[in-house]
């Protein structure tokens, strides 16, 4: 019983720490003060600041898509690979290539990202950026597909006895069957992409960033504009949290609804 009680303070504890400079991110965003300590009343000035910050928008937008694009992509990938598993068995190749992203250091990846990039001759960008989260992603979204059945052999060979086209058969009965997996994969690997910083730093070139990246360049230099305020950097911030937060609330939603179905 008591050490019940030590592991619920320890619990508490730890939620506590973990999620108070969350807390304090979002309330300073409502602060009047621009600087965090003092809190001299409520205020929607910086979310008015930033839906009017031209950076902030253009950010917002590039994040977007670089998600969306590596998100369908990597559970594309990660779905051929899943599918090669079943059709072939226990195909160690495909492990032995996918798992090494998720445990190795980020900042290796990255740097390994950029000198290959640099010795291709890439021109950096947009499509460095995505190939990047992509690289990264797809692990992440295999690891989910092979977690759950992406194929049906035993259905689909009922439907192709009875008529249908191998590929009638896996769009019909494997692909439904697969889609709250790879709603899982989509909704995780978005995320990853849209929050991600240390692959984005090393594959971006001049002139293009993300919303992540805008943070940290403004959180370096606080206070020589208006935009770089902390507490605009704060509501900067909440706003990358609330859309995250969104995004993974639709998805299980739409998962959940699915699996009702």
């Amino acid at each position: 019983m008591k050490f019940g009680k030590i592991l619920r303070v320890y619990v508490l504890a730890v939620g506590f720490l973990l999620y108070l400079p969350i807390f304090l991110v979002i309330v300073n965003s409502f602060n009047v003060n621009p600087f965090i300590g003092e809190w001299r009343g409520l205020t929607l000035r910086w979310y008015e600041l930033l839906f009017g910050d031209f950076e902030a928008m253009q950010g917002l937008t590039n994040s977007l898509t670089i998600a969306i694009a590596s998100a369908l992509l990597s559970v594309f990938l990660a779905l051929l690979a899943s599918m090669l598993m079943v059709n072939y068995g226990d195909f160690k190749a495909i492990d032995a290539l996918v798992y090494p992203p998720i445990v190795m250091p980020e900042v290796v990846e990255a740097v390994a990202l950029m000198m290959a990039f640099q010795y291709a001759g890439a021109s950096f960008g947009w499509l460095t950026v995505m190939i990047g989260h992509t690289a990264f992603n797809v692990a992440f979204a295999y690891i989910i597909l092979n977690s759950t059945r992406v194929r049906f052999p035993e259905l689909e060979g009922a439907a192709r006895t009875l008529g249908a086209s191998s590929l009638q058969a896996f769009l019909r009965i494997s692909l439904p069957l697969a889609m709250p997996g790879i709603s899982v994969a989509i909704a995780i690997t978005f995320l990853l992409s849209f929050t991600n910083f240390i692959k984005t730093l090393y594959t971006t070139g001049p002139g293009f960033y993300t919303l992540p990246l805008l943070v940290w360049n403004r959180a370096r230099r606080p206070g020589i504009a208006e935009y770089t305020y902390p507490n605009a950097l704060n509501a900067l911030a909440t706003m990358l949290l609330a859309l995250s937060l969104f995004i993974a609330l639709v998805f299980t939603l739409f998962t959940l609804k699915r699996e009702r179905k």
